[in-house]
Protein backbone atom coordinates (compact mmCIF):
# COMPACT_ATOMS: atom_id res chain seq x y z
CA UNK A 1 0.00 0.00 0.00
CA UNK A 2 1.38 3.20 -1.45
CA UNK A 3 2.15 6.09 1.80
CA UNK A 4 -0.30 8.13 -0.42
CA UNK A 5 -3.32 5.56 0.56
CA UNK A 6 -2.52 4.23 3.66
CA UNK A 7 -2.64 7.55 5.24
CA UNK A 8 -6.14 9.46 5.87
CA UNK A 9 -4.33 12.99 4.66
CA UNK A 10 -6.24 14.24 1.87
CA UNK A 11 -4.82 16.08 -1.25
CA UNK A 12 -5.60 19.71 -2.09
CA UNK A 13 -6.04 19.13 -5.50
CA UNK A 14 -9.12 17.44 -6.56
CA UNK A 15 -7.98 15.83 -9.42
CA UNK A 16 -5.20 14.35 -7.68
CA UNK A 17 -7.62 13.66 -4.40
CA UNK A 18 -9.77 11.77 -6.71
CA UNK A 19 -6.83 9.68 -8.34
CA UNK A 20 -5.77 8.62 -4.38
CA UNK A 21 -9.30 7.41 -3.30
CA UNK A 22 -9.68 4.99 -6.28
CA UNK A 23 -6.03 4.03 -5.78
CA UNK A 24 -6.78 3.71 -2.09
CA UNK A 25 -9.87 1.62 -2.89
CA UNK A 26 -8.65 -0.60 -4.98
CA UNK A 27 -5.59 -1.43 -2.87
CA UNK A 28 -8.53 -1.97 -0.03
CA UNK A 29 -10.10 -4.71 -2.49
CA UNK A 30 -12.68 -2.34 -2.99
CA UNK A 31 -14.18 -0.95 -7.06
CA UNK A 32 -14.62 2.67 -7.53
CA UNK A 33 -14.84 4.67 -10.62
CA UNK A 34 -15.06 8.12 -10.91
CA UNK A 35 -17.61 9.93 -12.77
CA UNK A 36 -18.78 13.30 -13.84
CA UNK A 37 -16.41 16.46 -14.62
CA UNK A 38 -13.31 14.85 -12.89
CA UNK A 39 -13.78 11.62 -15.31
CA UNK A 40 -13.33 13.76 -17.90
CA UNK A 41 -10.83 15.51 -17.35
CA UNK A 42 -8.64 12.19 -16.72
CA UNK A 43 -8.96 11.38 -20.43
CA UNK A 44 -8.28 15.11 -21.34
CA UNK A 45 -5.44 15.89 -24.00
CA UNK A 46 -5.39 19.64 -23.85
CA UNK A 47 -5.65 20.71 -19.93
CA UNK A 48 -6.24 24.49 -20.99
CA UNK A 49 -9.41 23.73 -22.55
CA UNK A 50 -10.89 21.25 -20.07
CA UNK A 51 -9.95 22.78 -16.66
CA UNK A 52 -12.69 24.41 -14.77
CA UNK A 53 -13.97 24.42 -11.50
CA UNK A 54 -15.01 21.09 -9.54
CA UNK A 55 -17.67 21.38 -7.04
CA UNK A 56 -17.18 17.77 -5.45
CA UNK A 57 -16.00 13.87 -6.42
CA UNK A 58 -18.74 12.04 -8.28
CA UNK A 59 -17.90 8.50 -7.94
CA UNK A 60 -19.36 4.71 -8.78
CA UNK A 61 -19.03 1.53 -6.21
CA UNK A 62 -20.95 -1.48 -6.03
CA UNK A 63 -23.76 -1.60 -3.81
CA UNK A 64 -22.52 -4.87 -1.76
CA UNK A 65 -19.50 -3.37 -1.23
CA UNK A 66 -21.21 -0.81 0.66
CA UNK A 67 -19.66 -1.28 4.04
CA UNK A 68 -16.19 -1.47 2.85
CA UNK A 69 -16.68 1.25 0.83
CA UNK A 70 -17.39 3.39 4.28
CA UNK A 71 -14.70 1.95 5.86
CA UNK A 72 -12.47 2.82 3.03
CA UNK A 73 -13.50 6.49 2.93
CA UNK A 74 -12.55 6.77 6.94
CA UNK A 75 -9.31 5.24 6.29
CA UNK A 76 -8.66 7.91 4.06
CA UNK A 77 -9.56 10.70 5.35
CA UNK A 78 -12.87 10.99 5.18
CA UNK A 79 -16.17 11.67 7.50
CA UNK A 80 -19.75 9.69 6.33
CA UNK A 81 -22.39 11.56 6.36
CA UNK A 82 -24.23 10.05 8.83
CA UNK A 83 -27.95 11.15 8.09
CA UNK A 84 -27.50 11.19 3.90
CA UNK A 85 -26.15 8.01 4.24
CA UNK A 86 -28.76 6.65 6.66
CA UNK A 87 -31.89 7.40 4.35
CA UNK A 88 -30.23 7.20 0.97
CA UNK A 89 -27.42 4.79 1.58
CA UNK A 90 -29.18 1.80 -0.05
CA UNK A 91 -28.28 3.93 -3.88
CA UNK A 92 -25.77 6.55 -2.46
CA UNK A 93 -23.02 7.78 -0.02
CA UNK A 94 -21.44 10.73 0.72
CA UNK A 95 -18.45 11.56 2.27
CA UNK A 96 -16.95 14.86 3.54
CA UNK A 97 -13.40 16.09 3.49
CA UNK A 98 -12.93 18.14 6.72
CA UNK A 99 -9.38 19.28 5.89
CA UNK A 100 -10.76 20.89 2.43
CA UNK A 101 -13.72 21.11 3.02
CA UNK A 102 -15.41 19.30 0.14
CA UNK A 103 -17.64 16.41 -0.46
CA UNK A 104 -17.63 12.67 -2.32
CA UNK A 105 -20.68 11.23 -3.46
CA UNK A 106 -20.71 7.40 -4.54
CA UNK A 107 -23.94 6.47 -6.58
CA UNK A 108 -24.24 2.44 -5.82
CA UNK A 109 -25.03 0.18 -8.78
CA UNK A 110 -26.90 3.02 -10.53
CA UNK A 111 -26.22 6.65 -11.94
CA UNK A 112 -29.61 8.26 -11.34
CA UNK A 113 -30.69 11.30 -12.00
CA UNK A 114 -32.42 12.88 -15.40
CA UNK A 115 -32.12 9.27 -16.36
CA UNK A 116 -30.96 6.12 -14.83
CA UNK A 117 -27.82 3.81 -15.93
CA UNK A 118 -26.63 0.99 -14.46
CA UNK A 119 -23.10 1.14 -14.35
CA UNK A 120 -22.51 -2.66 -12.41
CA UNK A 121 -20.98 -4.27 -15.33
CA UNK A 122 -19.12 -1.36 -16.50
CA UNK A 123 -16.79 -0.40 -13.81
CA UNK A 124 -13.24 -2.84 -15.13
CA UNK A 125 -13.00 -1.56 -18.54
CA UNK A 126 -11.08 1.78 -17.67
CA UNK A 127 -8.96 1.79 -13.92
CA UNK A 128 -9.85 4.93 -12.49
CA UNK A 129 -12.93 6.78 -14.38
CA UNK A 130 -16.91 5.11 -15.89
CA UNK A 131 -15.68 4.31 -19.49
CA UNK A 132 -15.35 7.06 -22.11
CA UNK A 133 -18.70 6.51 -23.83
CA UNK A 134 -20.86 6.07 -19.87
CA UNK A 135 -19.20 9.66 -19.31
CA UNK A 136 -20.65 11.11 -22.34
CA UNK A 137 -24.22 9.07 -22.14
CA UNK A 138 -24.52 10.72 -18.42
CA UNK A 139 -23.59 14.18 -20.05
CA UNK A 140 -25.93 14.36 -22.47
CA UNK A 141 -28.72 12.65 -20.52
CA UNK A 142 -29.05 15.84 -18.45
CA UNK A 143 -32.11 17.75 -19.63
CA UNK A 144 -30.93 20.93 -18.31
CA UNK A 145 -27.26 20.99 -19.74
CA UNK A 146 -25.31 23.82 -18.50
CA UNK A 147 -21.46 25.33 -20.00
CA UNK A 148 -19.52 23.01 -18.13
CA UNK A 149 -21.39 19.99 -19.12
CA UNK A 150 -21.13 21.02 -22.81
CA UNK A 151 -17.25 22.05 -21.97
CA UNK A 152 -16.60 18.41 -20.75
CA UNK A 153 -18.53 16.58 -23.76
CA UNK A 154 -16.24 18.79 -26.35
CA UNK A 155 -13.27 17.88 -23.99
CA UNK A 156 -14.15 14.06 -24.84
CA UNK A 157 -15.47 14.24 -28.44
CA UNK A 158 -12.54 15.98 -30.16
CA UNK A 159 -9.42 14.32 -27.66
CA UNK A 160 -10.73 10.84 -27.62
CA UNK A 161 -11.06 8.06 -30.15
CA UNK A 162 -14.50 7.22 -31.47
CA UNK A 163 -15.34 3.48 -32.42
CA UNK A 164 -18.26 1.01 -31.93
CA UNK A 165 -16.86 -1.35 -29.41
CA UNK A 166 -15.52 -0.89 -25.83
CA UNK A 167 -11.66 -0.70 -25.40
CA UNK A 168 -9.71 1.64 -23.26
CA UNK A 169 -9.36 5.42 -24.53
CA UNK A 170 -12.17 4.59 -26.90
CA UNK A 171 -15.84 5.90 -26.78
CA UNK A 172 -18.04 3.37 -27.97
CA UNK A 173 -20.71 5.47 -30.16
CA UNK A 174 -22.83 2.22 -31.02
CA UNK A 175 -23.29 1.50 -26.88
CA UNK A 176 -24.55 4.88 -26.73
CA UNK A 177 -27.21 4.59 -29.81
CA UNK A 178 -27.86 0.92 -28.16
CA UNK A 179 -29.25 2.75 -24.66
CA UNK A 180 -30.56 5.69 -26.47
CA UNK A 181 -32.84 2.71 -28.66
CA UNK A 182 -34.02 0.80 -24.96
CA UNK A 183 -35.04 4.25 -24.01
CA UNK A 184 -37.53 6.59 -25.89
CA UNK A 185 -36.91 9.66 -23.00
CA UNK A 186 -33.15 8.79 -22.94
CA UNK A 187 -33.18 9.20 -27.22
CA UNK A 188 -35.02 12.15 -26.77
CA UNK A 189 -32.69 14.04 -24.35
CA UNK A 190 -29.42 13.11 -26.28
CA UNK A 191 -31.02 14.19 -29.44
CA UNK A 192 -31.72 17.49 -28.27
CA UNK A 193 -28.41 18.04 -26.51
CA UNK A 194 -26.77 16.80 -30.03
CA UNK A 195 -28.70 19.23 -31.27
CA UNK A 196 -28.07 22.12 -28.98
CA UNK A 197 -24.14 21.37 -29.01
CA UNK A 198 -24.18 21.58 -32.66
CA UNK A 199 -26.07 25.38 -32.63
CA UNK A 200 -23.68 26.99 -29.55
CA UNK A 201 -20.37 25.25 -30.27
CA UNK A 202 -19.02 28.60 -31.69
CA UNK A 203 -19.57 29.56 -27.88
CA UNK A 204 -16.09 27.49 -26.90
CA UNK A 205 -12.55 28.07 -27.98
CA UNK A 206 -12.41 25.35 -30.52
CA UNK A 207 -9.78 25.65 -33.70
CA UNK A 208 -11.67 24.87 -36.85
CA UNK A 209 -9.98 21.25 -37.22
CA UNK A 210 -11.32 20.28 -33.88
CA UNK A 211 -14.70 21.99 -34.37
CA UNK A 212 -15.03 20.10 -37.53
CA UNK A 213 -13.90 16.46 -35.75
CA UNK A 214 -16.71 17.16 -32.75
CA UNK A 215 -19.59 17.71 -35.40
CA UNK A 216 -18.77 15.16 -37.65
CA UNK A 217 -18.78 13.13 -34.47
CA UNK A 218 -21.67 14.20 -33.08
CA UNK A 219 -23.72 13.58 -36.62
CA UNK A 220 -22.26 10.00 -36.81
CA UNK A 221 -23.76 9.43 -33.04
CA UNK A 222 -26.96 10.27 -34.51
CA UNK A 223 -27.38 8.55 -37.38
CA UNK A 224 -26.15 5.32 -35.05
CA UNK A 225 -29.09 6.20 -32.51
CA UNK A 226 -31.90 6.67 -35.69
CA UNK A 227 -30.27 3.61 -37.34
CA UNK A 228 -30.73 1.52 -33.86
CA UNK A 229 -33.49 -1.08 -33.75
CA UNK A 230 -36.55 0.25 -31.56
CA UNK A 231 -38.42 -2.14 -29.44
CA UNK A 232 -42.49 -1.53 -29.84
CA UNK A 233 -42.45 -0.24 -25.87
CA UNK A 234 -39.95 2.39 -27.52
CA UNK A 235 -42.63 3.10 -30.54
CA UNK A 236 -45.78 3.28 -28.48
CA UNK A 237 -43.85 5.69 -26.05
CA UNK A 238 -42.57 7.93 -28.70
CA UNK A 239 -46.40 8.58 -29.55
CA UNK A 240 -46.78 10.29 -26.47
CA UNK A 241 -43.99 12.28 -27.70
CA UNK A 242 -43.37 15.54 -24.64
CA UNK A 243 -46.91 15.47 -23.56
CA UNK A 244 -45.67 13.63 -20.76
CA UNK A 245 -42.52 14.62 -18.99
CA UNK A 246 -39.80 11.78 -20.71
CA UNK A 247 -37.17 12.36 -17.71
CA UNK A 248 -36.49 12.01 -13.82
CA UNK A 249 -36.08 15.56 -11.97
CA UNK A 250 -33.20 15.17 -9.67
CA UNK A 251 -33.30 15.97 -6.33
CA UNK A 252 -32.90 20.19 -5.54
CA UNK A 253 -33.68 20.67 -8.76
CA UNK A 254 -37.77 20.64 -8.66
Amino acid sequence: MSDATATGKTLPDMADEARRLVDGARERGVTIRLLGGLAARMHCAVLLFCLRDYSDIDAVGLSAQRAQIVETFRALGYEPHRMFNALHGDRRLQFYDPQHERHVDVFLDRFAMDHSFDLRDRLNLDPYTIPLADIVLTKLQVERLNAKDVRDILTLLKDAEVGTADHAGVINLAYIATRCAQDWGLHHSVSRNIANIARYIGDYELDDADRARVLERLQRLRALMEDAPKSLRWRLRALLGERVRWYEVPEGQG
